[in-house]
């Protein structure tokens, strides 16, 4: 009897110790839980696909180590989502062209590289909403005295030929629009004087400043030229992927406390980010 009795309490102790500890594993999971609370893609690692040679977006540099190293707007961005979402991620380099096939054929699951959202890129990926606008620069010699649109009425002005800043410079009131091919003539014919102004990218402008010190711009306003014309920067990922209203809902964050402002500030100007 007594043997029966000690072997029923046994029995006993050992269902307790197991459901104690079934009770220890159940808590460790809801501490897991909380941990990661607000970052949906805790753990995560994902391979992003770039073209890193959009000056000022991403490029490669070396550092004092002889180490190669990403930078630019978008590296600063995708650092934030990351550091915000939970995630972290592998950098895939390659041509521009190759991109949206990377996201097809399933080697990247998303794609950050100065790309803007249109309809015929749509019909192939989806992409987020905008995080920055493409927006347009008005360039000139230093001494010049342009500081609005208004200022070329009576002005040659010149831009690359089959791009949209030929309806911009169209609509300029007394403005003669003169056009060449590619930004480089574009460039060239302003510095030589047969031009008095040029309308191109605000961040082409920029990097063609710092490459010519004789030059100046400035960013065109809302009020000179209808912003909804210009395009947007965007975040593309494959075909019905769950990843777009996750970095939808965090780019709005971003946005909403300043931190996307600020990056766009430090590469490209507070006079980019207010016009």
């Amino acid at each position: 009897m007594m043997k029966k009795l000690v072997s029923v309490l046994l029995i006993v102790v050992l269902c307790l110790s197991a459901f104690a500890g079934c009770g220890s594993e159940a808590e460790d999971t809801n501490d897991a839980v909380i941990n990661t609370e607000g970052k949906p893609l805790a753990g995560q690692e994902l391979v992003v696909a770039m073209s890193a040679n959009y000056k000022y977006f991403e490029t490669v540099e070396v550092d004092e180590n002889g180490q190669e190293k990403y930078v630019g707007l978008d590296i600063d961005i995708l650092n934030k989502l990351s550091e915000k979402l939970g995630f972290t991620y592998k950098i895939s380099n390659m041509p521009f062209a190759s991109l949206i096939g990377s996201l097809q054929g399933g080697q990247a699951d998303f794609v950050i590289s100065g790309m803007s959202s249109n309809p015929e890129r749509a019909k192939s990926v989806d992409f987020s909403i905008g995080y920055a606008t493409a927006k347009v620069g008005c360039l000139m010699k230093k001494e010049a005295d342009i500081t609005s649109v208004k200022d070329l009425n009576g002005h040659a002005v010149a831009c690359s030929a089959g791009t949209n800043y030929e309806n911009i410079v169209k609509s300029i009131e007394g403005a003669e629009l003169k056009t060449f091919d590619g930004q480089a003539a574009v460039t060239q014919e302003l510095i030589v004087g047969r031009v008095s102004a040029a309308i191109t990218g605000a961040t082409a402008c920029k990097k063609i400043c710092e490459e010519n010190p004789d030059l100046k711009y400035y960013v065109l306003s809302a009020e000179e030229v209808d912003m909804n014309e210009f395009s947007t920067y965007n975040i593309a990922f494959p075909k019905g992927s769950e990843l777009v209203a996750i970095f939808d809902e965090a780019l709005v964050e971003m946005k909403e406390d300043g931190t996307i402002d600020a990056i766009l500030t430090e590469w490209l100007g507070a006079d980019y980010v207010n016009n």
